[in-house]
């Protein structure tokens, strides 16, 4: 047995790979220990954080002066057969990577530190008829507002949202069937779902000294679907949990609400054992 591994270990060669220079630079980074140069490793390290910006500059100039004609028919099809992306993605590593270039340019030694801390700032990036723009004013205010460490994407982009805080987009979780439903009502109204949200539901509520708006038929039957599909999904998690023993333990006793979720199933099965 040694035989045969020391033979296999003799004529076994690595198949070489796309990703093979990054696993020669693992192997060379390891067997330098310990006598790598720390400044060395720490600068890798810090351009490696704006790498997409090396990214952004070879798929413009693939797609300025399209270098893709050689094997494909459009810069599109270059990106998802080539790289496997779709060309939106692309494009918005070309934006981010023309800001941080023009952050560079303007001396910042804190830079954005993805795709996605960069794009926020993409449209202030264009001059105005005086030959005046808000990049670096904007980009200022956030690392004096952050330190480097706490500056992410939702920060930079609540920061650059000229919205008034009522009026920035909020996420609510609802059901992909009720989710469907909406999306089909919004667009027979053609309106987005946002919208006819709002419409829904009304965006003031009415003063104390005044009769709350009575909803029309239309709305009433929106909301009653809403309203049976959260008590239907609430109620099949009740009775989940309630059937479900927990390991180790004894059946735990259940709570009022979940007794109540259940009570009509339980009085069906008592009906017919009688």
């Amino acid at each position: 047995m040694e035989l045969a591994a020391d033979f296999n270990d003799i004529f076994w060669e690595r198949p070489e790979t796309e990703f093979q220079p990054l696993l020669d630079f693992e192997e060379e980074t390891l067997n330098a220990v310990p006598y790598n140069d720390l400044a060395d490793l720490t600068r890798e390290i810090k351009l490696s954080f704006v790498d997409y910006v090396r990214q952004g500059v070879m798929l413009y100039t693939i797609r300025r002066y399209r270098l893709y004609k050689r094997q494909f028919k459009d810069f599109a099809e270059y990106c998802k057969l080539a790289l496997g992306r779709s060309p939106i993605y692309c494009k918005r590593i070309i934006e981010a990577a023309h800001t941080t270039i023009e952050l560079i340019k303007a001396g910042f030694k804190i830079l954005p530190t993805s795709v996605s801390q960069a794009l926020p700032l993409v449209k202030f990036t264009k001059m105005d008829d005086t030959g005046h723009r808000e990049l670096e004013g904007k980009w200022q205010s956030v690392i004096e507002t952050e330190p480097p460490e706490h500056i992410t994407a939702a920060k930079i982009a609540e920061m650059m949202d000229d919205k008034k805080p009522e009026e920035r987009a909020k996420q609510i979780k609802v059901s992909g069937k009720a989710y469907k439903m909406l999306e089909q009502k919004a667009a027979a109204a053609d309106m987005t779902v946002s919208e006819y949200l709002e419409m829904l539901i009304g965006t003031t509520e009415p003063p104390d000294d005044e009769e709350p708006t009575i909803p029309t038929p239309e709305q009433e039957e929106i909301l009653d679907q809403l309203d049976a599909e959260f008590q239907k999904d609430a109620t099949a998690e009740a009775i989940g949990k309630a059937d479900k023993p927990v390991a180790g333990f004894g059946n735990q006793k259940l709570s009022k609400s979940y007794q109540k979720a259940i009570s009509p199933i339980r009085s069906d099965k008592t009906s017919d054992s009688t």
